[in-house]
C-alpha cells in the first residue's frame, strides 16, 4: 500500500514538473525596469527632499541641544564660585537641574523625530515602490499575455540561498526590452 501511494506521489510530481518545464517563460530585469521607471526619478527627489528637510530640522534641534549645554556649563561653574550666598547657591543649583531636565527632554525628543522621521522615510519610499512595481507588473503582464508566457521571473532577484533565482536563460527570454518600451513618459505620467 505504501508503495502504490509512493508510486502516486511521484508520478504526480513528475506530470507538475513537467507542465513547469512545458511553461512558456520569460524574464525581466527588474532593477534595470525599476530604475528606468519615469517615476522612480520624481520620487527619489522628493524623498531626498525629505531627507534634507530632516537635516535641517536636526539640526535646528542639535542648536538648540549646544546652547542648553552652554547654559547649564555657565549654571555649574556659577555654582562652583565659592563667594556666592547659600541663597544665591541654591538658585544657581536649581536652575542647572533644571537646564539639565530640559537637556535630556531635549535629547530624548531628537531620539523620537529621528526614529519617526526614518520610519515615515521607510514608509514612503516603500509605498513609492509599490506603485513603481505596480506598474511594471502590468505592463509585464500585458505582454507575457500577447506572448502567450505562462511565468515570467526576476532575472535579477537573488534567492534564500544567497544565489541567482535564475540560473540561465536566452535573450529571447528575456522581456525587458519590450517592458521598457511600454513604460509611460515621464511627461505624460503625471
Amino acid at each position: 500500500m505504501k508503495s502504490i501511494f509512493g508510486a502516486m506521489i511521484v508520478a504526480l510530481a513528475v506530470s507538475s514538473m513537467g507542465s513547469v518545464a512545458m511553461a512558456d517563460v520569460g524574464v525581466v530585469d527588474m532593477e534595470k525596469l525599476i530604475k528606468l521607471h519615469p517615476r522612480t526619478q520624481a520620487d527619489r527627489a522628493i524623498l531626498e527632499q525629505y531627507v534634507e528637510d530632516f537635516e535641517v530640522e536636526r539640526k535646528e534641534m542639535m542648536e538648540a541641544l549646544e546652547k542648553l549645554t552652554e547654559d547649564f556649563e555657565k549654571l555649574r561653574k556659577e555654582a562652583e564660585d565659592v563667594g556666592l550666598s547659600d541663597k544665591a547657591l541654591e538658585e544657581t543649583r536649581t536652575l542647572a537641574k533644571a537646564k539639565m531636565t530640559e537637556i535630556r527632554q531635549t535629547e530624548r525628543k531628537l531620539r523620537e523625530t529621528a526614529g519617526i522621521r526614518q520610519k515615515e522615510l521607510t514608509s514612503q519610499e516603500l509605498r513609492m515602490r509599490k506603485r513603481v512595481v505596480a506598474d511594471i507588473q502590468e505592463i509585464v503582464e500585458k505582454i507575457a499575455k500577447k506572448k502567450k508566457l505562462e511565468l515570467i521571473l526576476d532575472s535579477t532577484g537573488v534567492g534564500i540561498g544567497g544565489y541567482a533565482q535564475v540560473i540561465y536563460y536566452t535573450e529571447k527570454h528575456d522581456i525587458t526590452d519590450d517592458v521598457i518600451s511600454k513604460m509611460p513618459n515621464a511627461e505624460s505620467d503625471d
